[in-house]
């Protein structure tokens, strides 16, 4: 197993405006400072901070602190395919189907790429964590997870690979796109044991991801199943995205695409469903009982015009739901805060105003979002031992410049970039700005690749 070094880093943060604990008392302190220590949080108060230190500062400049925040679905690839305008106004089969074939040529660099350019955009928007549902392997090519972990890891952000896999044809979708089963298996658990590292703070980690159960065998489902429960990786794939997939589902299968996953042996509390918008009462009950986690992609759904997630009725029934941006070029763009924004009025217009507060969907963006990974231990919220992941933003900015209350601003004004991005106590954005990276260039050459497979 590769395991990235252990980083001493320590660093203390002050003129801290609001620290937005998101603890199980929902703690926000003001005036406030944090000390991170060999990369997981030390100590925090209000008022001055100790005078005891000769490590490194930060200034928030009275900004707002939240726990670094958590990308839960993916599809970075997609980016070379942003506003695609053939697909602009399809629903999700249709989308899927014309978006297939432009990937044929799709190489690990052109996914390096790619993947740097999401990781970027979605570091800018508070994030520290992220999955990736890459099933894109065109004639069996090797190297794209690799390829992805290399991204990640050069830009300090820690990250889980989804290996994504289809092994059954279809109507949406090509035959080079096609793997065989034994040969995905085999390759997922060489993964496993090259990246999955399951230590505290740990930086890369697997996770087993078929790309749908009407598009993958029963084999492999259930072999997947097996895997993650014999290394203990989560396991995830899309489910009941949109109304026209249930008739497919019954023509195909004869049952719904979740109870396909439920009869295969997706059972555990480590499956991670995105979407999940064509459940019935019945199957929010299951999803509940089995503890499954749900990654809800509001911004994809309203563009696909898929529906609407039951959030709070998953909630209640005992599931997890945390936020995923989808591909980006179903959303069109990843910015993880906006995507609690959306969560937040899309509840509002579902169940009612009062149905989801800021609070609400702030534990969407952040401790769900652990919990839906398994890692409620080391990430998702501020607290001491925890690791020093921290989203800073700004107190206010043109589109909040008046809002009573900072936090409250935060999520119902204009979605607003990060001051500073902090991940393991090392300072990964400051003041807007990736250390070392030129942004310009990167768009550059991000354009230049995206007019291969538009053009």
């Amino acid at each position: 197993m590769i395991k990235r070094p252990q980083q001493n880093q320590s660093l203390r943060v002050t003129n801290i405006g609001h620290l937005v604990t998101m603890d199980a008392a929902s703690t926000v302190l003001q005036d406030a400072w944090a000390t991170i220590e060999n990369g997981n949080l030390q100590a925090m108060g209000t008022g001055p901070a100790p005078d005891d230190w000769s490590g490194e500062t930060l200034d928030a400049k009275g900004g707002i602190v939240l726990p670094g925040l958590i990308n839960l679905h993916h599809h970075m690839y997609q980016n070379l395919a942003r506003a695609y305008h053939p697909v602009a106004d399809l629903p999700l089969l249709p989308w899927v189907s014309k978006m297939n074939l432009l990937w044929e040529k799709l190489t690990p660099q052109d996914l390096a790429l790619a993947t740097r350019v999401a990781l970027v955009e979605l570091m800018l928007s508070g994030c520290t964590t992220a999955l990736d549902h890459h099933y894109v392997f065109p004639n069996g090519i090797s190297g794209m997870i690799e390829a992805q972990f290399e991204v990640a890891e050069s830009l300090g952000v820690r990250f889980v690979a989804g290996r994504g896999s289809i092994d059954l044809d279809s109507d949406i979708m090509v035959d080079w796109a096609l793997e065989k089963t034994d040969h995905i298996l085999a390759d997922c658990e060489r993964l496993i044991r090259r990246y999955h590292d399951t230590a505290h703070g740990s930086y890369n980690q697997m996770a087993l991801a078929p790309t749908g159960p009407l598009i993958c065998s029963e084999r492999l489902l259930r072999e997947t199943a097996l895997l993650g429960q014999k290394y203990g990786v989560i396991i995830t794939t899309h489910n009941c995205e949109s109304a026209d997939e249930m008739p497919w589902a019954m023509e195909t299968v004869g049952r719904t695409p979740y109870d396909q996953l439920l009869k295969n042996g997706w059972t555990g509390d480590n499956v991670l469903l995105a979407h999940s918008i064509q459940m019935d009462d019945r199957m929010v009950a299951a999803a509940g009982q089995h503890q499954h986690g749900i990654a809800h992609c509001p911004c994809s759904n309203m563009r696909l015009g898929s529906g609407i997630c039951r959030v709070q009725d998953l909630r209640r029934a005992g599931a997890k739901v945390g936020l995923g941006v989808d591909g980006s070029a179903s959303n069109d763009s990843g910015h993880l805060l906006g995507e609690a924004r959306l969560a937040m009025y899309l509840s509002r217009v579902q169940y009612g105003a009062a149905s989801m507060g800021i609070n609400d969907a702030l534990q969407l963006a952040t401790i769900e979002g652990a919990r839906c990974l398994g890692r409620s231990h080391d990430l998702g919220s501020l607290e001491i031992g925890k690791c020093g992941d921290l989203a800073i933003f700004p107190e206010v900015d043109i589109f909040s410049s008046g809002a009573s209350d900072p936090v409250d601003g935060l999520l119902l004004c204009h979605s607003r970039s990060v001051r500073h991005l902090v991940v393991g106590g090392k300072v990964v954005v400051q003041d807007g700005c990736i250390p070392g990276l030129d942004t310009e260039k990167l768009i550059e050459q991000h354009q230049a690749c995206a007019k291969k497979f538009i053009n």
